[in-house]
């Protein structure tokens, strides 16, 4: 067979004299061609690896700049779903708050009705008396009299209870979806931070090219209430509500029947406040600020949990452009949903976001009446 010798001999081998006395016939290889036969199978075998990934997987090349172009586009559309979100948030927030009140409302009726009953007989008797009038004639006079404010107070009750059931009702569906709508911020969020720091990697900003923070009036909104209550609940009433005692305990247990089943109207949660001694703590309230009373019974149980220090971090690394606004919407979620801060921070967050898209919108519509393009 002389097909195998001159196969070898193609790709660099050459024929010669080997063993004892050079009488048997062998080959051999100098150093650069082996490198070259070598070299030859390597990009060989990679080729058809190429031709493997390529039939199995969907492999494709983008110019760097094409990427950054499209991680920018998909971080204005997180920012913009969070922000989005945010307002839904703030949405069902106002629903379980009309809810409750529906419910107070509906019990305050139903309760001032027994109380104009009691106190118009007693009214009945003691006018009968002064006049003489026969006490079983009043009486009478007083049923008659009563049986048709009952039926006024059932007719407007029936038209008052089926608007007041629907808020009712609302409250219910918007506690269920405050907290889907918060988990999906979460997620939505968390997933937007994982490819930022895939893009740090890789060298690319995607908040570069914004030419508007869209959740800046939102985490401003949240930081200025931040301050607020550092102003008036910082130092002095954090550190005796970090020792506990019955002030601390009361509140807790208002708290706790403000977000149960049955909560109390906003008469009985001052009434309730009012009889705390909040002043011997450092708290005594009526500081200037505006906020709900339920808004300021959350926070100031939430005092000793509340993680002052690392919210002040955040504030300072975000202003100072060390952290995109998603990384702090993010942080600042993520302690909300471990009861680390007040709901009532991000529905202050909300409103002002909120002031600035009502702002903006007035703006167009004076543009767009005086003929200017927006």
């Amino acid at each position: 067979m002389t097909g195998a010798p001159d196969i070898l001999q193609t790709v660099g081998f050459e024929k010669t004299k080997v063993g004892s006395g050079d009488k048997e016939v062998g080959y051999k290889i100098n150093e650069g061609s082996l490198t070259s036969l070598v070299g030859s199978v390597l990009i060989c075998i990679g080729i058809m690896a190429l031709l493997t990934l390529s039939m199995v997987y969907d492999v494709h090349f983008e110019r760097k700049n094409v990427q950054r172009k499209i991680r920018s586009e998909e971080h204005h559309a997180a920012t913009k779903l969070a922000q989005v979100h945010m307002e839904l948030w703030n949405q069902y927030k106002d629903d379980i708050s009309e809810s409750r009140e529906a419910q107070v409302l509906l019990k305050t009726l139903d309760q001032s009705y027994k109380d104009f009953q009691a106190k118009y007989r007693v009214v009945t008797q003691s006018t009968a008396a002064e006049l003489n009038v026969n006490p079983d004639r009043a009486n009478k006079f007083a049923d008659k009299i009563l049986h048709m404010v009952s039926d006024l107070q059932e007719a407007n009750m029936k038209h008052a209870k089926r608007l007041l059931d629907h808020l009712v009702e609302a409250g219910k569906k918007g506690a269920t979806l405050e907290k889907h709508v918060e988990r999906e911020i979460l997620e939505e969020v968390e997933a937007e931070g994982q490819k930022m720091a895939e893009d740090a990697s890789a060298g690319i900003n995607a908040s570069a090219g914004e030419t508007k923070d869209l959740l800046r009036p939102f985490l401003e909104g949240l930081f200025d209430t931040f301050h607020d209550y550092e102003s008036e609940f910082g130092g002095k009433v954090r550190e005796n509500f970090k020792k506990g005692g019955p002030v601390y305990d009361h509140l807790k247990e208002l708290y706790a029947r403000i977000i149960g089943a049955d909560p109390p109207s906003e008469e009985d949660v001052i009434a309730e406040l009012d009889k705390i001694d909040l002043k011997s703590v450092g708290a005594p309230l009526g500081q200037g600020r505006v906020l709900p009373v339920d808004d300021i019974v959350e926070e100031l149980v939430l005092i000793p949990k509340i993680p002052h220090k690392e919210i002040e971090d955040l504030e300072k690394a975000w202003r100072a452009g060390a952290k995109d606004s998603i990384a702090v919407f993010t942080q600042l979620e993520e302690w909300h949903k471990a009861g680390q801060i007040p709901s009532g921070w991000l529905e202050g967050g909300a409103r002002k976001d909120e002031k600035v898209e009502e702002a903006e919108e007035k703006d167009i519509e004076k543009k767009e009446a005086s003929g200017v393009k927006a």
